[in-house]
C-alpha cells in the first residue's frame, strides 16, 4: 500500500515539476520576445532620429543663411518675378453647359 502511495505521489510530483518546467520555458520565451521588441523599438527610434537629422541638414544647406528676412525677401522677389512673367503656354479651358 505504501509503495502504491509512493508511486502515485512521485507521479504527481513529476507532473508538477513538468508544469513548472513548462512555465519557466514559457516565461523565458516571453522575456526573449520582450527583449526583441525593445531592441526593435530602439532601432526604430534611432532610424527616426537619423531621418530627422538628415532633414534638418538638408534644410540648412538649402536655406544658406540663418537670417530669415533675407530668405523671405528672396522668396517674395522670386514670386513677384513669376507673377510678372507672361505664361508661355496657355491652357484651353472647357466649360460644360448645365443640363
Amino acid at each position: 500500500m505504501t509503495t502504491i502511495l509512493a508511486l502515485v505521489q512521485a507521479e504527481k510530483e513529476g507532473q508538477i515539476e513538468s508544469k513548472m518546467i513548462k512555465a519557466r520555458q514559457l516565461e523565458e520565451i516571453r522575456e526573449a520576445r520582450r527583449a526583441e521588441a525593445d531592441s526593435k523599438e530602439q532601432e526604430r527610434k534611432a532610424h527616426l532620429e537619423e531621418t530627422k537629422d538628415s532633414i534638418r541638414k538638408k534644410r540648412k544647406r538649402r536655406g544658406g543663411k540663418d537670417d530669415d528676412t533675407n530668405g523671405f525677401k528672396a522668396f517674395m522677389a522670386e514670386e513677384e518675378a513669376k507673377a510678372n512673367r507672361p505664361d508661355k503656354t496657355k491652357k484651353k479651358k472647357v466649360s460644360f453647359a448645365p443640363e
